[in-house]
C-alpha cells in the first residue's frame, strides 16, 4: 500500500505559511503596515522606476485584485507609492523615495531571516528544494485541473 504524505505536507506547508505571517506582520508593524504589503513592495522595489500595473502585481502575487487594490491604497496614503497615467486597473505604480527606503530596508531584513533560515544548507540543497517545490506546485495546479 503507499502511504499518503498529505498530512505531513499540508501540515508543514501551513505551519510555514503561518510564521512567515507572524515575521511579515511583526516586521510591517514599524512602518503602519500588514504583512500583505510586504511582497508588493518588494516587487515595485523590483520594478524600479518602470513601475507595476495593478494587474500585473495581480498575476505575478496570485492575491485578488480587490486586496491588490486595498494594498496600494495604503502604500499612496503612507506615500510610499506614486502612480503614473492610464486608467485605474492599467496606470504603473512606482515608488517614491521613501518607498524604496521602505523597501530596501525590508529587503534588507529578508536576506537577513534568509541567511539565518538556510545558514545550514548547503547551496545545493537550497536549489534542489527549491526545485522540488515548483515541480510540486506544478503538478498540483494540474491535479486541481484533473479533480476539480
Amino acid at each position: 500500500m503507499k502511504e499518503s504524505r498529505f498530512e505531513l505536507f499540508d501540515g508543514l506547508i501551513a505551519a510555514a505559511g503561518k510564521t512567515l505571517q507572524r515575521i511579515k506582520t511583526n516586521k510591517m508593524e514599524k512602518y503602519g503596515l500588514g504583512s500583505t504589503h510586504t511582497t508588493c513592495l518588494c516587487k515595485l522595489g523590483k520594478a524600479g522606476n518602470t513601475g507595476v500595473t495593478q494587474k500585473e502585481l495581480t498575476e505575478q502575487e496570485g492575491i485578488d485584485r480587490a486586496q491588490v487594490s486595498r494594498i496600494l491604497r495604503d502604500l499612496e496614503q503612507q506615500e510610499l507609492v506614486k502612480t503614473e497615467g492610464g486608467s485605474a486597473y492599467k496606470k504603473k505604480y512606482c515608488l517614491t523615495e521613501k518607498g524604496f527606503a521602505v523597501a530596501k530596508e525590508i529587503g534588507d531584513i529578508i536576506l537577513e531571516i534568509n541567511q539565518y533560515v538556510s545558514e545550514e544548507f548547503s547551496g545545493e540543497e537550497i536549489q534542489v528544494f527549491y526545485s522540488v517545490l515548483c515541480r510540486i506546485n506544478d503538478n498540483l495546479k494540474k491535479a486541481e485541473e484533473k479533480y476539480c
